[in-house]
């Protein structure tokens, strides 16, 4: 069962690598609640490890004395997170590559750099959010919309259709 309004929870963890478990357990409990499908909290968690962990890392160069803030909003259509860091790395990345992988087996390009694009891949709409005020640090939305399992499956047939060039084969 939905909430029938708003519900917001917000966290504040410490900028130390662990603690994006935390942040995961919580969004992962707002999720079950809300009737999330146990896959697409999976989804949920590993978006929301991904995110805390660059918070950490890079907008907050992890300084433990800085805070990472979630701020989980719910309601009937979806589930609405936001993360916030200080900033400490600057201006945060705008595009997003899709990695290549065989490139860092191959040891052409380095390791990692996947975070965003993962996130993406995972989530209804994720990116960062432009600050009001400079001094905000940096703000990275992800959203999640609530999907019926009648809605999913007309979504998926949909879907399957438009992949077929929008016919269907007889």
């Amino acid at each position: 069962m939905g909430p029938r309004s708003n519900r917001v929870v917000e966290l504040r963890i410490p900028s130390e690598l662990g603690y994006e478990k935390i942040a995961r357990e919580a969004v992962a409990s707002v999720a079950y609640r809300l009737d999330f499908s146990e896959e697409k909290i999976e989804d949920i968690k590993t978006a929301i490890s991904e995110a805390c962990t660059n918070a950490i890392r890079y907008g907050s160069g992890s300084d433990a004395r800085m805070k990472v803030v979630v701020i989980l909003t719910a309601d009937e259509d979806k589930l609405d997170i936001l993360i916030k860091d200080p900033g400490a790395s600057g201006t945060p990345p705008t595009n997003v590559k899709i990695p290549d992988i065989n490139g860092m087996v191959e040891g052409k390009h380095r390791l990692g750099g996947m975070g965003l694009y993962i996130i993406r891949e995972l989530v209804d709409e994720a990116g960062f959010v432009e600050a009001v005020d400079e001094d905000e640090g940096n703000q990275f939305r992800m959203v999640i919309y609530r999907v019926d399992d009648g809605e999913k499956a007309e979504s998926e047939a949909s879907a399957s259709d438009t992949d077929n060039g929008g016919t269907t084969n007889e």
